[in-house]
């Protein structure tokens, strides 16, 4: 009873693993910023900067589908963006719908990514609440974030796809939340949204349950003893990306995302294959602690482009890095509870270390190229 019981939870294994391997063929996580704010007349204004890479995804904008976005091509479709901002940036003063006219588009690089950044001013009812319905990647991408800096507020708020923020008390409660909540919350939807980040702790873990003898894989003899291995591994991972998001964020060190990315997925596929063909089996918190030090300037892309005094940016660090630690833990504890179940079930290390490590190890090649050669592969 108990080996079928175990057998049915490794097809549940091996099927969650597909799941996870097809999310992560989905529109990667991304952030948009927005700075509101009143022209000399007392106008609402904003300026809404948006990554080249989510218009394109949004409105296919590569014309001669040769895979590498030109700015000439953005902007042949400027028209097409404009409507994008129009129906999915909706100021209301009370209840009535305020009228927005774009200037021209511009080009931005912030963190260095490519951004559009559209700019403009707003006629609304002289009197009621300012506030800001954000629809865009509604009902296609819940994991998309807009970071909203508004004027006479030190704290930026945070919404996701179909909030409605209000802009005239921006220090106040409103529906989406600020400050140090707002980018705990964002740490969170971050890591589990950041389907490259969950994949590589997968393959640190999968393995961890486990244990090498006479050149084989055998289930680790009791649970304590898992435990501490992916303890060890998680603590090593979170100390790596701390120390590197923390310098990413205050600008002690750059490195390009065209670098980063790439080698994002470079861990990814090495790990997966060490679980397959074993190099490192006993001090795999060295692998996640050496590996993580480059997911940490992965997750500096959200913080690296706001312009906040260092203080704010501080806290802004703290509240995403602890949001992003406890989005981790969820994955590590939920992990943990069904593979150390699963351990002892004689499929294991054939059909979910080894079959699970190759799926994703292909994802992890297939993200390379893309990120090496500019190509579309997962149509993403």
């Amino acid at each position: 009873m108990q080996r079928r019981s175990l057998r049915t939870m490794g097809r549940a294994a091996c099927a969650a693993l597909a799941l996870v391997a097809l999310n992560a063929l989905a529109h990667s996580t991304s952030t948009a910023y927005l700075e509101t704010g009143a022209s000399a007349s007392g106008e609402p204004t904003i300026q809404w900067r948006i990554a080249l890479r989510d218009l394109d995804a949004l409105l296919d904008l590569d014309a001669n589908a040769d895979s590498q976005l030109s700015w000439g091509e953005v902007i042949d479709r400027a028209a097409d963006v404009s409507a994008l901002a129009d129906s999915n940036l909706t100021l209301r003063r009370g209840t009535a719908r305020c009228t927005l006219r774009f200037l021209p588009m511009q080009y931005v690089r912030l963190a260095d990514t490519g951004y559009a950044q559209l700019g403009g001013a707003a006629t609304c009812d002289p009197d009621g609440v300012l506030t800001l319905d954000y629809r865009l990647f509604e009902n296609i991408d819940p994991s998309h974030r807009v970071l909203i800096s508004t004027q006479g507020s030190a704290a930026p708020q945070i919404a996701a796809p179909g909030a409605s923020i209000n802009l005239s008390t921006p220090t106040s409660p409103a529906d989406t939340p600020n400050g140090f909540l707002a980018f705990l919350w964002s740490g969170i939807a971050h890591i589990s949204g950041g389907f490259d980040h969950v994949l590589f702790l997968l393959c640190l873990l999968l393995p961890a349950v486990l244990q090498r003898r006479a050149g084989q894989w055998v289930a680790r003899d009791n649970v304590r003893g898992a435990l501490v291995a992916v303890i060890w591994i998680a603590t090593a991972f979170t100390m790596a990306h701390s120390i590197t998001l923390a310098l990413a964020t205050f600008g002690v060190i750059r490195i390009p995302a065209r670098v980063i990315e790439p080698l994002i997925a470079l861990t990814i596929v090495a790990t997966a294959l060490n679980n397959i063909w074993p190099i490192f089996t006993r001090r795999l918190a060295l692998v996640a602690f050496a590996f993580g030090l480059i997911h940490g300037f992965g997750f500096a892309e959200v913080l690296a482009p706001l312009s906040l005094p260092r203080s704010d940016l501080a806290a802004a660090l703290l509240g995403f890095n602890l949001g992003v630690e406890l989005g981790q833990l969820a994955i590590v504890a939920s992990a943990f509870f069904v593979l150390s179940t699963l351990r002892r079930w004689t499929g294991y290390s054939r059909w979910v270390l080894e079959v699970g490590s190759a799926m994703i190890a292909v994802i992890g090649t297939l993200w390379f190229i893309e990120r090496v050669a500019g190509v579309s592969i997962l149509g993403v």
